[in-house]
């Protein structure tokens, strides 16, 4: 579940659950009252997530790239 920090920010957070019937899902822990729960656009917080990272993992820490641009070996 994600949780909405305000100004753009979102925290993952576990929760427990209970019941489940027609639809809807008991949240037994995990959330507080006054908590603002994401309820859509999860696809697209997800796919920003994974891109972020795909791209992070695109990029080599800045010594490695001096020491390519010098001659030397990473």
């Amino acid at each position: 579940m994600l949780l909405d920090r305000g100004e753009g920010r979102f925290e993952p957070t576990a929760v427990k659950v209970g019941l489940r019937r027609r639809g809807y899902v008991e949240i037994r822990e995990g959330v507080s009252a006054g908590d603002r729960v994401v309820t859509a656009a999860n696809f697209l917080i997800d796919a920003e997530s994974n891109l972020k990272a795909a791209l992070q993992g695109m990029t080599a820490p800045k010594d490695d790239r001096q020491t390519a641009s010098a001659g030397g070996a990473p």
